[in-house]
């Protein structure tokens, strides 16, 4: 694959292509049989989703604008299962899995897709396109994006109801600040004045406080304590 054909490829989406996933923090109310007693499940107001409001927020592009990156770069891109069941149908894993091979520009690498407990035909869309956005990943179709997301998982959103909101400067400081509270409780830090000292510590600036860092010291800061947490 040539240097162009690559940079291509990993070129930053536009930020109306970029939407908000959900990601749920809380096990209670992930858990399927349990009700939480802290959180009440609401329409969010940043990724319109009806959810609890123990929940993050994580940047993705949709399988539709991947394919229409790969089909710009590589109008003859394709993918194929790596195995094939005895109907001739890919060939999904015991964790209801798909193993596919991407080829761009005549370069092929894995991906893998899942999901998230949806079920029929729903599932099977889900997954192709899931390990599609996986595979075009390790060209690095959206790899700012992936590098930003956290290990908890949200397993009770439907993806159609997901939108994607275009928000202001200071809606996603507010966002960030949000997260930033929810996660830094998570680690014992209760109060808000301790939640400043740390973020002051962090940033090495005695004057920097959290109500008014940048959009980019919020948004490093909340993935240095995404980190902390996991």
């Amino acid at each position: 694959m040539n240097k162009d054909t690559a940079a291509k490829l990993r070129a930053p989406f536009e930020r109306k292509q970029i939407g908000k996933l959900p990601k749920v923090w809380c096990a209670d109310c992930r858990a399927k049989n349990k009700v939480c007693s802290e959180h009440k499940r609401e329409k969010c107001g940043t990724c319109k989703a009806l959810i609890s409001k123990a929940h993050l927020h994580v940047d993705f592009v949709g399988h539709a604008d991947v394919t229409d990156r790969l089909l710009t770069v590589d109008p003859e891109w394709n993918w194929e299962p790596l195995g094939f069941d005895s109907f001739g149908s890919p060939a999904f894993d015991g964790n209801g899995g798909l193993w596919i091979r991407l080829t761009i520009d005549g370069v092929s690498r894995l991906g893998y897709g899942h999901a998230d407990g949806k079920q029929g035909g729903d599932a099977v869309k889900e997954a192709i396109g899931d390990a599609i956005r996986n595979a075009a990943m390790r060209f690095g179709v959206a790899l700012d994006l992936w590098r930003k997301e956290t290990t908890v998982v949200a397993d009770d959103v439907p993806s159609r109801e997901v939108e994607r909101p275009a928000q202001t400067v200071e809606e996603r400081k507010k966002e960030l600040r949000s997260q930033i509270v929810a996660v830094s409780r998570r680690k014992g830090r209760e109060k808000v004045e301790v939640i400043e000292d740390h973020f002051t510590e962090w940033s090495g600036q005695k004057m920097l406080k959290i109500h008014t860092a940048s959009t980019e010291a919020l948004a490093e800061y909340l993935a240095h304590i995404q980190q902390e947490a996991s």
